[in-house]
């Protein structure tokens, strides 16, 4: 017998807490219902459980939502009732009777004051009818993405070559429909683009273009603005091109040419430079004289519009049917104002035009008629979304219970089972100290 480590107490200890900690996770599923109250419990059955609990929180969510819906549907079915039975059916009966040759003109003209108030009625209608304070049939909403243009500047570096005596060809080649840009007449501000043709260390300043067979006539940069006008132009209207020329000094001098359309080259397109230079004591030289002098390049800068095209998009009303971003129901809203179905100028003074008014209010009713059945059509979709989101959270909670839930039954035994284990391990504990005292009866004897 040793008296350093009681053993037996030791291992009878070690039970009661085990014992006393399995009692203690009986107790808490017990009293809370579930079997998983904590992520220790069961980390992934934790993990399924929040993700159908995060489901079933947005199919009841979808079901207020299915029910507002449908109220709004109601809404807007109501009012087109209301515009349809008592506004539209009167409006014809009314042009019936106007349109009858027992009727007089002094008669008609009180018949077109009762009408014009009813236009009126459906048109208060129209402009009132809303759910929380969204309104209803005054036709959808309308979203504009305004357009864009850009200009994006391109610079080629162009060799002037000579084609005839006295003539400088700019070859600009690029491909078939490309387009040059001066300017845009739609785009929202008042801005111009331009192409500019630098010329770096010429001869002389080409302040003057002449002809290239050297004779007298001679005229200035401003040819080059013809030149440019006179590009067939594939868009409607002719190009509108202004020219400006900056000499910055002697051998640098850039001519801009402005304009406010765009033109559209169908094919390469060649620009004729034609000079004549004029001599240090101001005298015209012959075309010709100075071409043995060391060439010179020209950068031809370009701007090309990069249009994107303005987007209407008509928006629908779109309630959130179901758990997930997808899960979505369109409702085109109706637009019921007079100018929309066409009895905003309904006239009945004479016979000729109540006739007619007959002919315009029957096509009104069947616009009506053919909007109340449409949402008609809505509500039985949304009543049958509606059922099958119950049905969907209600087989959705069930197994979320069977993941997350308590076995009451089974965790009652556990813990009856915990409880005498833990009663007994008490008891045998106290036990195992008292086997000490052995040692001291041999003592005292």
């Amino acid at each position: 017998m040793i008296i350093q480590h009681n053993l037996s107490a030791l291992n009878t200890y070690n039970h009661f807490n085990k014992a006393n900690m399995f009692l203690s996770k009986a107790a808490e599923k017990l009293s809370s219902g579930l079997r998983i109250n904590q992520a220790c419990d069961d980390a992934a059955g934790l993990a399924i459980s929040e993700k159908m609990r995060a489901q079933i929180r947005g199919l009841y969510q979808a079901q207020r939502n299915i029910q507002d819906g449908i109220s709004l549907i109601q809404t807007v079915e109501g009012a087109l009732a209301e515009i349809e039975n008592s506004n539209l059916q009167r409006m014809r009966e009314l042009a019936v009777q106007a349109s009858n040759g027992t009727v007089t003109d002094q008669e008609r003209q009180m018949i077109q004051r009762e009408i014009s108030q009813i236009i009126d009625e459906i048109e208060a209608v129209a402009d009132n009818t809303e759910f929380n304070g969204k309104k209803l049939l005054n036709g959808p909403n309308v979203q504009i993405t305004p357009g864009e243009t850009t200009v994006v500047a391109k610079t080629e570096v162009i060799t002037p070559a000579i084609g005839v005596i006295g003539v400088y060809i700019l070859d600009y080649t690029q491909n078939l429909s490309s387009t040059l840009a001066f300017g845009l007449e739609a785009s929202p501000a008042n801005t111009h683009s331009n192409a500019m043709f630098s010329f770096s260390n010429p001869p002389v300043k080409p302040n003057y273009i002449y002809s290239p067979l050297g004779t007298d006539t001679q005229s200035t940069l401003e040819n080059l603005v013809a030149t440019f006008n006179s590009i067939k132009n594939d868009t409607s209207g002719d190009p509108d091109i202004t020219l400006h020329k900056n000499f910055i000094n002697d051998n640098n001098i850039q001519i801009r040419l402005y304009g406010m359309d765009v033109i559209v080259l169908t094919a390469d397109t060649e620009i004729y430079f034609n000079q004549m230079p004029a001599g240090p004591d101001g005298s015209r030289l012959m075309s010709g004289c100075w071409w043995a002098v060391a060439g010179y390049t020209v950068d031809f800068t370009y701007h090309e519009l990069q249009t994107t095209p303005s987007e209407i998009n008509i928006m629908d009303t779109i309630l959130q049917v179901g758990p997930n971003s997808q899960d979505i129901f369109k409702i085109a809203l109706p637009n019921a104002k007079t100018s929309q179905i066409g009895i905003n100028n309904i006239d009945v003074t004479n016979q000729s035009n109540a006739e007619q008014a007959i002919s315009m209010i029957d096509q009104a009713i069947d616009t009506i008629l053919a909007e109340r059945s449409k949402f008609g059509a809505y509500q039985n979709a949304l009543e049958h979304i509606l059922r099958n989101v119950a049905n969907s959270s209600e087989n959705l909670t069930s197994a979320e219970s069977r993941v997350r839930d308590a076995d009451m039954a089974k965790e009652m035994m556990g813990f009856l089972k915990e409880s005498i284990l833990l009663e007994a391990s008490q008891a045998l504990l106290q036990q195992a100290n008292q086997s000490q005292d052995r040692i001291l009866n041999l003592l005292k004897s």
